[in-house]
């Protein structure tokens, strides 16, 4: 254990009840996201900004950007992109900043940098009224984090269409998602309880995922078992476990493994043969076992990273309970100046 905020074993907090309504709220925005993509007059680049968390939940759309649209995006880190001071953030880029308080200083100095250089500068944020809203001339306001998922892929599906692209089959799969996302985290809910009780004192929790599962794995491992629950932890992409990471497991390691159902699931598969035969239990999670009514075959996929996002917020409140450690209690974070 460590020092903190201990409160001893408890039960887990109450599955949320908000996911319907606020993913609800979260699609009758389409609309006025669409419309702003299209209005830009002169689009050659984007940059998703957003840190911790924020840059990892970017991961899903940039998944989507990367595989189907035109035009080219970087992800990045808000005080690297300040630093770095990319030329082309000007009138022809979209800048996209993420932040789920819309308090985090970085990212608030990376938009308002971006608003100067002239760039078309847009906020996701469940912050209104937060100084992320203030910097931006835009801001898509989610109530909740599943919602803020849903808004960031709004934007890209928005890119798609600007660009031509026939996005009606995933529109219809977001409108299907918010049935679909509740009744997967309550069938997920019994095992989330036995994951975390087999889990919880692993000495380092390491996460193997691929594509948009990435993000996901990197909430999971660096927010709430690092940040919340100060537990050594690390996502792994599959696609470079086989270069370096894979020599550390051995019959002794248990970890995890996201399966998703997008194109890179292979490497995924590759990872899991190996883990198979050389290390220890290894629980896996994989979006095929997952039963999502309304959602098409085609788009499970695309739908797959908005729902583990939910259920690794579930694996959370599960830990949290065994461990006995509140997700809101910090050592370091937001306890002095650093």
């Amino acid at each position: 254990m460590t020092d903190g905020t201990y409160l001893g074993p408890t039960t887990p907090a109450a599955i949320p009840d908000d996911y319907v309504p606020t993913l609800r709220e979260g699609l009758s925005l389409w609309d006025g996201i669409a419309a702003w993509v299209r209005d830009i007059p002169d689009l050659r680049h984007i940059y998703l900004v957003g840190a911790g968390g924020s840059f990892a939940g970017l991961t899903a759309m940039k998944y989507v950007l990367d595989s189907r649209a035109v035009t080219a995006s970087d992800h990045v880190n808000p005080a690297e992109f300040v630093s770095r001071a990319p030329r082309g953030v000007d009138g022809t880029s979209l800048v996209l900043v993420f932040s789920g308080k819309g308090e985090t200083p970085e990212t608030v100095r990376a938009a308002q940098w971006a608003v100067a250089r002239g760039a078309n500068v847009a906020a996701v944020t469940m912050g209104g009224d937060s100084p992320l809203a203030d910097a931006v001339p835009t801001a898509f306001v989610g109530t909740s984090g599943w919602a803020n998922q849903l808004l960031l892929q709004l934007v890209a599906l928005a890119v798609l269409q600007r660009e031509g692209v026939d996005v009606a089959g995933e529109l219809a799969a977001l409108e299907a998602l918010p049935e679909a996302l509740e009744a997967a985290v309550h069938a997920f809910e019994p095992r989330a309880a036995r994951i975390a009780a087999d889990m919880k004192d692993v000495p380092v929790t390491y996460l193997v995922a691929s594509g948009p599962l990435v993000g996901p794995g990197e909430t999971f491992t660096s927010c709430f078992l690092q940040e919340m629950q100060w537990m050594h932890a690390a996502t792994i992409n599959a696609n470079t476990f086989f270069q370096g990471p894979f020599e550390v497991f051995d019959s002794e390691t248990r970890s995890f493994l996201f399966l998703g159902e997008d194109a890179t699931r292979p490497m995924g598969e590759r990872a899991l043969d190996f883990l198979s035969r050389y290390s220890g239990e290894t629980v896996v999670l994989d979006s095929r076992d997952l039963d999502l009514p309304g959602i098409d075959g085609d788009q499970r996929g695309f739908v797959a990273p908005l729902v583990f996002y939910a259920l690794m917020f579930r694996l959370a409140a599960h830990y949290a309970a065994v461990r006995g450690y509140a997700l809101e209690g910090r050592r370091y974070m937001w306890q002095f100046a650093y």
